[in-house]
């Protein structure tokens, strides 16, 4: 089994098992110019932690969707929900646009 597991949107609502220490990669697309970022909403810390969260720009001409990634390491045995949110930062009373999540188990 690889050290670092990457999943996308088709992960979205699922679940997954990690060894302790493995890491886990969540790559989302998201159109950057048109004001909306994912915002990672709920990680419990403890079982998973967050040790890198990145955004690739773009490929080609401005106004394309980039891409918005985190990296968690699982830290303990147990389980944790994890909850990203696609929103422009300014509308904080509205829905978010989209969602995702995934249950995360650390064995």
């Amino acid at each position: 089994m690889s050290d670092v597991i990457e999943i996308g949107e088709t992960a979205n609502g699922g679940q997954i098992e990690l060894r302790l220490r493995q890491t886990l990669r969540i790559t989302l697309s998201e159109a950057q110019t048109a004001g909306f970022r994912w915002n990672l909403r709920a990680l419990t810390e403890g079982v998973c932690a967050l040790i890198k969260e990145d955004r690739e720009p773009p490929p080609g001409p401005a106004g394309g969707a980039g891409n918005h990634a985190w990296e968690l390491r699982a830290e303990a045995v147990g389980s944790v929900e994890i909850l990203i949110e696609y929103r422009r930062p300014w509308e904080r009373t509205t829905a978010p646009a989209r969602s995702f999540s995934i249950s995360v188990r650390v064995a």
